[in-house]
């Protein structure tokens, strides 16, 4: 199985690559990045890293390297805090950007997979969107509203390209790390609550990658069973 990476240098796209190449089912795993990525992956036989600045732009060439590939794990995101709170850069590197993608592989590189198979392409979200509710994001305002719209837009390529094509969303309540994982599940008593860890939501991104989901949307408590 070949597979699409971004975000690889971030905390869970690192995670991601490692359990990609780790992983037998996986047999090459082509990672698109505008930074450099380690030695250890650059070298490693399953890997064909990219560098590409413009991931809203996808060249012939670019899907040359990419035909073949049954999923894409979109782990590029940006909050308000890495993006100076503003809303023009957080619409663009949160919706802008994995619909392009999206688009280009419905149309490009899944309808070339063999019959009866379908492109996965798998977005992080967060628990708080509702992407059905017309209510006023007042809570938590302008962070909600770029993964809002990018779930909407990314179901309806799905929907278009349905014999080809999936969309997986997952929500975790929080991604934790390190030390900070033990506290947040200290703190908050409801399992639904928890946030996932670094190494467990990696290997969400890669079993849904792998395997699929019963639903489009993948709450946190399924996050943390798998």
């Amino acid at each position: 199985m070949k597979v699409i990476v971004t975000g690889a240098t971030g905390l869970v796209g690192r995670e991601i690559v490692q359990q990609c190449l780790s992983d037998p089912r996986i047999t090459k795993v082509v990672i698109l990045t505008r930074r450099a990525v380690s030695m250890d992956i650059e070298s490693h036989p399953k890997a064909d890293v990219v560098m590409l600045q413009d991931f809203s732009r996808y060249s012939d060439d670019l899907l040359s390297r990419l035909d073949g590939a049954s999923a894409c794990l979109w782990a590029i995101g940006g909050r308000p805090d890495q993006l100076n709170n503003d809303k023009t850069s957080l619409h663009h590197v949160n919706v802008e950007l994995p619909l392009a993608a999206a688009k280009a592989m419905s149309e490009r590189i899944a309808a070339r997979l063999p019959p009866g198979q379908k492109f996965s392409f798998v977005f992080c979200s967060n628990k708080s969107v509702d992407r059905h509710s017309s209510k006023p994001l007042l809570f938590l305002g302008d962070p909600r509203k770029p993964r809002t719209e990018a779930e909407k837009a990314l179901c309806e390529v799905a929907d278009s390209h349905s014999d080809v094509f999936n969309t997986w969303i997952l929500r975790p309540t929080a991604i934790v790390t390190g030390d900070t994982a033990p506290k947040k599940r200290r703190l908050v008593g409801s399992r639904s609550s928890n946030g996932v860890d670094v190494p467990q939501m990696a290997k969400a991104y890669v079993k849904v990658a792998c395997e699929g989901w019963k639903d489009r949307i993948i709450d946190n408590d399924a996050l943390l069973k798998m």
